[in-house]
């Protein structure tokens, strides 16, 4: 009887002292360093398509589609919004972070 008391104490012992070990924390740090690189990398090859070519984005899925021609693309961490004037049928794109609205544009 005091043996399996015993078992049952040890047991949740354990339990209250589990940790995260370092080699599962390097294997966490890793992943997260891979997908904010990959992040990185898409957002800046999306930064200079849009910007600097006025080319749409290639890593980035379009979302919404606007009667005149507009189109939201959202990437991993950021948007891209196309702004279509069909007045001047001239086309801009803004980038920036998923929760910034589109009267702000950097």
């Amino acid at each position: 009887m005091k043996s399996q008391q015993l078992k049952i104490a040890r047991r949740e012992e354990r339990k209250r002292n589990r940790t995260v070990s370092p080699k599962v924390r390097k294997i966490i740090a890793a992943v997260c360093a891979v997908i904010i690189g990959i992040a990185a990398v898409f957002f800046s090859v999306d930064f200079f398509r849009a910007k600097r070519r006025s080319q749409p984005p290639l890593f980035c899925v379009p979302v919404i589609e606007y009667y005149n021609g507009s189109t939201d693309y959202y990437g991993l961490f950021y948007k891209v919004w196309k702004d279509h004037d069909p007045f001047e049928n001239e086309t801009r794109y803004y980038i920036g972070f998923w929760f910034i609205p589109k009267a702000f544009s950097l």
